[in-house]
């Protein structure tokens, strides 16, 4: 089995909001969802931090960025091609999937999450999408979602229910982005089908 978990493209996207103190039910673009306003508890903190992060209200990509999308956007970006990316932006694990540069192959099904892509390369696809990455408390805020809850983490059998996914073997080729159980805010496979590396 292959670990596309590990190489996670984390293009669950933003609108741009830089500048906008509020986001509104009706600011969220189709095929986005919106995370309102609230905290997360970091792991790991220290002592002169604060037990719970405030994040303002954002808005997420339903889905990971598929194969197809990312295909659309090196084709109109020749540089994040795999055979002309620069090694420090991609590692040579860079759309490993992919059967070349411009073909998707067998083991990069067109509606996948695309995997195996670097930050640079997923910063790049954000901006020229029009959007920007999430930041790590606005990722932590959306997985932190239940199916029921806005936290998880006290939701009755969450936890075992995550593990559970994340436990299984992977397929040679993922399944299509977005076909696991939205959580609480609407968001999907945030936990289950593909990590976030």
């Amino acid at each position: 089995m292959h670990s596309a978990r590990s190489f996670f493209l984390a293009v669950s996207m933003l609108l741009p909001l830089e500048g906008v103190a509020s986001v509104r039910a009706e600011d969220v673009r189709l095929g986005m969802v919106l995370i309102p306003a609230g905290s997360y508890a970091p792991i790991l903190r220290g002592k002169d931090e604060p037990e719970r992060v405030p994040v303002p209200a954002f808005s997420l990509d339903e889905k990971p960025v598929t194969n197809t999308e990312f295909l659309a956007f090196v084709r109109a970006n020749p540089k994040w091609r795999r055979s002309q990316t620069s090694p420090l932006f991609a590692d040579q694990g860079y759309l490993g999937d992919w059967a070349s540069d411009l073909e998707l192959g067998a083991r990069a099904p067109a509606n996948a999450p695309v995997v195996r892509v670097s930050w640079f390369a997923a910063r790049a696809f954000a901006k020229w999408a029009g959007k920007r990455l999430p930041t790590t408390a606005e990722w932590e805020r959306a997985a932190a979602g239940g199916f029921t809850s806005a936290d998880g983490s006290s939701e009755p059998g969450f936890s075992a229910a995550v593990l559970g996914l994340i436990a299984r073997p992977m397929p040679e080729a993922l399944p299509a982005a977005g076909s696991g159980p939205a959580n609480y805010f609407g968001a999907r496979d945030l936990l289950d089908l593909v990590w976030e590396w």
